[in-house]
């Protein structure tokens, strides 16, 4: 079986890509800064940015990988950090995208070569503000519910295929970086994140997240595709989620609150 990540260098990815290669997998994944820590051959790597997810070169990558059966997207880029009206608005539609669209051209210029012959399965990460506004951080917020939506749209025209995003919560990871390098910027986020590194026991832990990704690979499409998953807080197990099910056939998808129709 084959898996591809993209921002393998990333610590989830790299994280994953271990756990990946135990079970047999073999991983391909594209960096773009630093070369991943891995033990991954040279030769399944790809050193791109995801803005160039139509070049020549991306396509004939995978064009090389042939057919896959698991394919994780673990970018994610906080900036531009701060108050919308204090931002660079070209900074803004880069993150956006960045946080989206790119990941999902990447993942259409994918789709052809996924293994009919298995149960591909296609996952995202989500990140915070689902449920809030998340002040701060708005083009990354947007771009992951770009990305919620995106996953429900995917289900519903492409069968054959399980398309899942998950949020991993709060991890120690170093993306936090960009909060600390915005100090005030992130508003009260720079103090609760310097909390949160002083207390690293309050992190959900990356194999948690991990165990997560191979619980979604493995359960049905019907109760996981389509579907955002929160690892801190969802009991990911087939008991519960038939459960859910025939209580909520939309359950954990982005719907109106107090919707009657």
């Amino acid at each position: 079986m084959k898996a591809i990540i993209l921002s393998i260098s990333s610590d989830i990815g790299l994280e994953l890509s271990k756990a990946l290669a135990k079970k047999n997998f073999e991983v391909f994944g594209t960096f773009n800064k630093s070369n991943p820590k891995t033990s991954i051959p040279d030769k399944n790597l790809l050193k791109i940015d995801i803005k160039d997810f139509n070049s020549e070169i991306f396509k004939n990558w995978l064009k090389d990988i042939g057919e896959w059966d698991v394919f994780i997207s673990c970018i994610g880029n906080l900036n531009p950090v701060g108050k919308l009206l204090n931002i660079n608005s070209n900074e803004w539609v880069e993150s956006v995208a960045q946080n989206s669209t790119y990941q999902i051209g990447a993942l259409l210029n994918s789709l052809k070569y996924r293994n009919l012959k298995g149960s591909p399965s296609v996952i995202f990460f989500a990140g915070g503000g689902t449920n809030s506004a998340t002040e701060f951080y708005s083009a990354y917020t947007v771009g992951k519910i770009c990305l919620i939506k995106s996953i429900e749209l995917l289900d519903h025209e492409i069968e054959d295929t399980k398309f899942t995003i998950l949020g991993p919560g709060w991890v120690k990871t170093k993306i936090h970086n960009q909060t600390l390098k915005a100090k005030s910027k992130a508003g009260i986020n720079f103090k609760k994140t310097l909390d949160m590194l002083n207390e690293p026991n309050r992190f959900n832990p990356i194999n948690k997240v991990i165990n997560d990704v191979f619980k979604i690979i493995e359960l049905p499409k019907k109760f996981v595709s389509g579907r955002n998953f929160s690892s801190v807080h969802d009991d990911i197990s087939l008991k519960k989620l038939k459960e859910l099910y025939s209580i909520d056939k939309d359950f954990y998808r982005l719907r109106r609150h107090l919707n009657n129709n």
